[in-house]
């Protein structure tokens, strides 16, 4: 009966471990689900963001081609440059030699 002392003796720490070794896969396990959870919300998130950005993104596009819009010199004083007639302020409506440029009317017509 001595002889299977040891053996019953080896089969109850072979046990505890098993059941140490469970726990510890319970917490692995229990850790996974909580990450995957977390995952999940954070990649959720980052598609809400994403959108939101490329919502921002398109506004701030609208906003700069509305800016470069008004650069854009108002088309009835573009139209009498245009025709040979200046519109600055100096020599509005007097006429322009062929070819002849105004840094002044550029002035008005670009600010």
């Amino acid at each position: 009966m001595t002889e299977k002392m040891p053996f019953f003796d080896n089969l109850s720490v072979l046990e505890e471990q098993l059941v140490a070794t469970l726990t510890q896969v319970n917490d692995i396990k229990s850790n996974y689900q909580k990450i995957m959870a977390e995952n999940t919300r954070l990649n959720l998130e980052n598609a809400r963001l994403r959108d939101r950005l490329s919502e921002v993104s398109e506004h701030v596009t609208e906003n700069k081609n509305e800016k470069s819009s008004k650069k854009v010199p108002m088309s009835n004083l573009l139209k009498i440059y245009e025709d040979g007639f200046h519109v600055c302020h100096d020599f509005y409506g007097q006429r322009l030699e062929a070819g002849e440029t105004c840094q002044f009317c550029d002035g008005v017509l670009y600010r």
